[in-house]
């Protein structure tokens, strides 16, 4: 499948291919191992970040979209999603994708962590 790839590191966004499930952690990288989908676009495309991001002992960057209240750290995979919720070709624009985005340094992103991870945590029940 066709992805687009959020790169910190470089600030770009570029296309990529992902195999299956099992290659979308890899393709985030900064030692990703556990994923999630905290943004779906009007169009299905589903963004995937590394849930554990905030944890890594390196933080090369991170990233923000016009309608966060906070940045995303590190890396992060767009795909597509059909019908069935299967993972397919992504539809949005490279151009759009970058256009919305603002960038921020490893050493802003490092910093947020810091504040963040020092934070008592916020418990919500139903």
């Amino acid at each position: 499948m066709k992805a687009l790839k959020i790169d910190v590191t470089t600030k770009q966004v570029y296309e990529i291919e992902i195999g299956n499930w099992k290659d979308i952690a890899p393709a985030i990288g900064n030692g990703c191992t556990t994923f999630c989908v905290p943004y779906e676009f009007e169009n299905m495309d589903g963004l995937y970040s590394d849930d554990e991001g905030l944890l890594h002992p390196t933080i090369n960057g991170a990233f923000k979209l016009p309608y966060w209240d906070v940045p995303l750290v590190g890396n992060a995979i767009i795909l597509g999603t059909d019908d069935e919720g299967d993972s397919i070709d992504y539809q949005s624009s490279i151009e759009k994708i970058t256009s919305l985005i603002s960038w921020f340094s490893a050493d802003f992103a490092t910093r947020y962590r810091n504040v963040v991870m020092q934070q008592e945590p916020i418990i919500i029940t139903a």
